[in-house]
């Protein structure tokens, strides 16, 4: 008897072996032969999932933002709103391997949907998704919310893509002590010292 394949656990692997070689190559390196070469597969298995490297790269930007979103979900119990806002932010840029590796994705991801309409469609739904949590959770942080809720999450968001683009592309000028000060610091700026 055939033994079953699991199609979404095949999808995974894949999606795995598209971070590391977007990691270690670029977007320039990423081909449906790289990946089968990183996944230990065949091409023709890699052409059977995904088309070609918008298939793979939309795909693995879809297994980042859900990963990401199960690890903010994840964080349990907090003394407040501030708090959990804080630890939701610093999952948006590079503290760990975990982190560096979303941020390097995200950043390719980011500069291939300049120039695509598809991809830049995903990551303005991706985008706005997050832009509405950052917006409720800085809504819970205040005792009563400013009018400007959603500017200033998008400040907040602009910040932290900043940090993850540097974080990634320099990391020895933005090491993750920094990277958590600068989050603090904004915070500060926005929500007023901790009373």
């Amino acid at each position: 008897m055939p033994r079953q394949v699991d199609h979404d656990e095949r999808r995974e692997q894949l999606s795995a072996a598209v971070w590391q070689v977007v990691s270690e190559h670029g977007l320039d390196g990423l081909t449906l032969r790289a990946v089968g070469d990183a996944a230990g597969c065949t091409t023709g298995r890699v052409a059977h999932y995904f088309r070609d490297k918008n298939a793979l790269l939309t795909h693995a930007r879809d297994v980042m933002h859900r990963r990401m979103v199960a690890r903010i979900d994840a964080l349990g119990d907090f003394a407040g709103p501030r708090e959990r806002l804080r630890a939701v932010l610093q999952e948006g840029v590079p503290l760990d391997e975990e982190r560096r590796l979303t941020s390097t994705v995200w950043a390719y991801f980011l500069m291939a949907a300049r120039t695509d309409p598809v991809l830049l469609a995903e990551h303005v739904v991706r985008h706005e998704s997050w832009i509405r949590r950052v917006t409720g959770l800085l809504r819970d942080a205040y005792a009563v919310p400013p009018d400007d809720l959603e500017l200033r999450a998008r400040n907040l968001v602009a910040l932290l893509e900043g940090l993850a683009l540097c974080g990634v592309a320099t990391p020895e000028l933005y090491p993750p002590d920094l990277l958590v000060r600068a989050v603090d610091n904004q915070l500060e700026l926005l929500l007023g010292a901790k009373e």
